[in-house]
């Protein structure tokens, strides 16, 4: 019989150790993705690659205006990649004029390519509990490397807050 000298054990174990802690990190506090398809063109182009993080998803802090990552609704498998333009009790305005109040514990989603995204235009407001992470960090290419503070951004909500194709409400005044 033979004996794993002491030193080794030491190593096996901070390797396990080390394991542990990256699957960790990866599953609860951020990883990096490949961000595939035109949906979010011009703000993010297929093949960004991009670091995204857990923890304001999972602490309830998204708000409007974040990328985020999301199941899609229609098929359950596949994560799709979309900006939160309104939030619980936010009123939306379709294309149609259709105004739809978002309900509470859900959030209305877009690509920022309207004419190549399936979104709540497609399916509606969004179950919370469909948001994987929020996409904050592309690291590639290296030419557009940064925050994802996109250009524009405020613009694109302004634009619809202005249009009347999204309004605000406040759960005080939505009370009274």
């Amino acid at each position: 019989m033979w004996r794993i000298p002491q030193r080794m054990k030491r190593i096996l174990f901070s390797a396990y150790c080390g394991s542990c802690g990256i699957l960790l990190f990866a599953n609860k506090v951020a990883w990096t993705i490949d961000l595939i398809g035109n949906s979010m063109y011009p703000a993010i182009h297929s093949n960004d690659k991009a670091l995204i993080e857990y923890l304001t998803v999972s602490n309830y802090r998204v708000q409007k205006g974040d990328v985020v990552i999301l199941k899609n609704p229609y098929k359950p498998t596949h994560l799709v990649c979309k900006r939160i333009i309104g939030m619980e009790h936010d009123y939306i305005t379709n294309e149609d004029g259709k105004i739809i109040k978002v309900p509470k514990g859900h959030v209305w989603i877009e690509g920022d390519n309207k004419a190549d995204s399936e979104d709540s235009r497609d399916y509606g407001p969004v179950p919370y509990g469909l948001l994987e992470s929020r996409v904050f960090f592309r690291w590639w290419p290296t030419r557009r490397m940064g925050p994802i503070k996109l250009p524009g951004e405020e613009d694109i909500l302004e634009t619809r807050m202005k249009s009347g194709l999204c309004l605000s409400r406040s759960k005080e005044s939505e009370e009274q």
